[in-house]
């Protein structure tokens, strides 16, 4: 063993394992020594950073603090404003409304006195002008108002209405409401039941109704109103109305006249034959030298006319 560690090599190969050892501690020791000398440069660095941002902080916590403390004085400044503007407009507004009521006051009394002074002015004149004299043609119109005769089997009503009145007939089935009469032109437009109807003196319309159909015509228009006749209101005559199924003889026997129906305002009639012919009320048929008039229906009954030349 002593031979061994005598020998040049082994001691060399000592000696160079043990320098290794003695350089890999040096090494060691001066790595040790630079980290630690390098974190405590970073440690120092980083304590003046965080000593510089707090004193950031601290001097950004006194500007919000001196912040609020002037947007708390606003806020009472604004406050005050608003309270002084809302009584200055409120006084203005008040002033306002007093003013436009004295200016109406005043408007009203002028227009007032105004159409006061033109009205007198105007009675005035009137009053001193001479009242002009009607002219002929106006006075014979009036005296003599357009007439015709009377339709047959039509009666004159013997009230006259005037415009916005009604004739009443057939017990209230029948309502004619005059809504304008013209004395000049000798005209009247009438609403009967609903439909209306403009008449010269001598015509005639048909007006269906609950109770049957009947005639009414337009008599005159005069200074007293609007006339009429109308065949509503007359009584059938004896022997006068027939209902369906039943023979009428008329214009001594030469005419034989059968009723058929009866619908609405009309009916069906077989005069002296077969051959049936529709009326209405107000229309006429002849045969021969007869003639034949449907002049009214009351409920199932047609009232006939007839007579013979």
């Amino acid at each position: 063993m002593s031979e061994i560690l005598k020998n040049p090599v082994v001691t060399g190969v000592g000696g160079g394992i043990a320098g290794l050892l003695v350089g890999s501690l040096l090494s060691l020791s001066t790595i040790e020594s630079k980290v630690g000398s390098s974190m405590g440069r970073a440690m120092e660095d980083l304590s003046a950073v965080v000593q510089g941002d707090d004193a950031a902080l601290s001097g950004v916590s006194e500007r919000l603090a001196a912040l609020e403390a002037s947007m708390s004085g606003n806020a009472e400044a604004v406050a005050g404003l608003g309270a002084q503007v809302a009584g200055d407009f409120g006084e203005r507004i008040a002033a306002l409304e007093a003013r436009i009521d004295t200016v109406a006051q005043d408007l009203g009394s002028q227009i007032s006195q105004t159409a006061a002074a033109q009205a007198e002015a105007v009675r005035g004149a009137l009053e001193a002008q001479p009242a002009a004299a009607p002219a002929p043609e106006a006075e014979a119109a009036a005296v003599s108002a357009p007439q015709a005769e009377t339709p047959e089997g039509l009666a004159m009503l013997p009230e006259a209405r005037g415009v916005g009145e009604t004739f009443v007939l057939a017990g209230g089935a029948v309502r004619a409401f005059v809504q304008r009469a013209d004395a000049d032109a000798g005209t009247v437009l009438l609403s009967v039941n609903g439909g209306t109807a403009q008449l010269s003196p001598g015509e005639a319309i048909t007006v269906r109704h609950d109770a049957g159909a009947c005639r009414l015509a337009l008599s005159e228009v005069g200074a007293e109103g609007v006339r009429i006749s109308s065949d509503c209101d007359m009584p059938a005559g004896d022997g006068a109305a027939y209902g369906p199924g039943e023979m009428a003889s008329l214009g001594d026997g030469q005419l034989r006249v059968f009723v058929s129906g009866i619908l609405g305002d009309a009916a069906r009639l077989a005069i002296n034959g077969l051959a049936m012919q529709s009326l209405r009320v107000g229309e006429s048929h002849s045969v021969e030298n007869c003639t034949v008039s449907v002049t009214g229906i009351r409920g199932n009954r047609v009232l006939l006319d007839g007579g013979c030349s």
